[in-house]
């Protein structure tokens, strides 16, 4: 069937759902999320299925619904995402970024990948569960949260840090980014989250001689900072092989043949690692930011007047930390390359999980091969972060899997964030299939057994 057939059919419930959840513009700190969790809460409360609101200012809330089991006897499983979108000011759509146009066999629009075409695959398999009455021996919960995209402090950092009761119990969450089909070298492979990157936002200050503008200076604060700023541009931070991204690249180079394999491999020799990254290039690109600590500079400040030399400039840092990278170790590679003689401040650091408990993970490949005979799952480190980082100060263990087969010539990550992102029409189904077998079969049998992998240093 070609993608242009889809376009003449009716669509189905679930991706009705992503249609509706698009025409909601939420762009965070832009657009107020409320219409879009009143619109959820509606539909789940009509199916009789209990909701709560959290929220620290009403326009943007929180929305938690729970289907309570009769005989729990097992962990409650959350499953959770994000209501909220990126702007798509500057971005050249060809649709209607908030129109939710089907076209050439997809849905078309902002948030269609990040994340309401997951939220709307979480919400036809709790509303399916529910509609069929299926006997769970654990609560399910589905959290849909607000400010996802911003700081999180409206969203799931609030109820973390001023709700943690309504996480009570729970180990394992389901959530963004992963289950997605990619085309790798021929192989059909599904990328399942198992530990995310850390954020930090750092401020680097340089001081030095300070005076009038009429008058020559050497070794001022702003040319020593500018030479920081183009190192950090231009170099890389040191080589950190942790061992989530050792075991995801092992896991890939199984699955591939000869040579591809070996190059793989030939990562995790950290005296070669970016010899192999700089002669193949953008074939490796998706590994490098997982490999390294990375840094941005984003912000520059400092001076007051045209005519006076500031003795002190400072620059604001996106920093990136591989997990399990402790601060001290990052701030240590970044003197590695602009040396000890600058002021680094940490303004915001997000921590991530110490450890990594897989228990679910063979459960959750094993529902992939089920569905799709061709799927190869491996594990993924994610370079962004995501609400995870927040559960984990809880001790919840977070899986992105919202499972989606995907045409191989649709990339996804490049997709994200930007114009024309676009599901496939029939996607919501393929995972609401997945989710629904895996949360009725799968999870209870494996919180049963209690057979499942170690715990992983994050």
């Amino acid at each position: 069937m070609d993608h242009f057939e889809n376009d003449r059919k009716p669509l189905s419930a679930s991706d009705q759902l992503l249609q509706d959840l698009i025409r909601f513009d939420t762009t965070t700190e832009v657009s107020p999320e409320k219409p879009a969790i009143d619109y959820i809460r509606t539909l789940l409360e009509k199916e009789g299925i209990e909701t709560e609101t959290f929220f620290r200012t009403e326009e943007r809330p929180n929305l938690l619904a729970t289907i309570k089991s009769e005989c729990a006897q097992l962990p409650p499983l959350l499953l959770y995402g994000h209501i909220d979108v990126v702007p798509t000011e500057g971005q050249k759509w060809t649709k209607d970024p908030f129109a939710a146009t089907v076209s050439e066999g997809y849905i078309w629009g902002r948030g269609a990948l990040d994340m309401k075409g997951e939220l709307a695959m979480f919400l036809a398999a709790v509303i399916q569960i529910k509609r069929e009455k299926i006997p769970l021996p654990f609560d399910l919960k589905l959290l849909v949260v607000s400010d996802e995209e911003g700081t999180g402090n409206w969203g799931m950092a609030f109820l973390v840090r001023e709700h943690p009761e309504i996480f009570s119990g729970i180990r394992f969450a389901l959530g963004e980014i992963g289950g997605f089909s990619m085309g790798i070298s021929g192989k059909k492979m599904y990328p399942v989250m198992i530990a995310e990157k850390q954020f930090a936002h750092l401020k680097i200050t340089a001081e030095g001689e300070g005076g009038h503008g009429s008058l020559s200076h050497t070794n001022t604060a702003m040319e020593r900072l500018c030479r920081a700023v183009e190192k950090l541009s231009s170099q890389s931070l040191p080589v950190r092989i942790t061992p989530p991204v050792e075991m995801m690249i092992e896991s890939m180079a199984a699955a591939l043949d000869g040579v591809e394999a070996m190059v793989l491999k030939l990562l995790l020799k950290s005296s070669l690692t970016d010899k192999v990254l700089g002669l193949l290039g953008k074939q490796l690109e998706l590994f490098k930011p997982l490999l390294h600590n990375n840094i941005n500079v984003t912000i520059i400040e400092g001076g007051s007047a045209v005519n006076v030399i500031p003795s002190r400039v400072s620059c604001h840092c996106d920093v990136r930390l591989v997990p399990g990278c402790t601060l001290e170790e990052a701030i240590k590679d970044i003197e590695s390359v602009i040396g000890s003689s600058y002021e680094i401040e940490v303004v915001e650091y997000d921590k991530g999980a110490e450890t990594l408990d897989l228990t679910l993970l063979d459960s959750l490949f094993a529902a992939l091969r089920k569905k799709d005979p061709e799927a190869i799952p491996v594990p993924f480190v994610a370079t962004g972060v995501t609400d995870g980082r927040f559960l984990s100060l809880l001790g919840i263990q977070t899986y992105g899997f919202t499972p989606m087969d995907l045409p191989e010539d649709l990339d996804f990550t490049s997709l994200i964030h930007a114009a024309d992102e676009r599901l496939p029409v029939g996607a919501v189904d393929f995972g609401k299939d997945i989710l629904v077998d895996f949360i009725c079969h799968a999870y209870a049998a494996q919180m049963e057994g209690q057979n499942g992998r170690p715990e992983m240093k994050g």
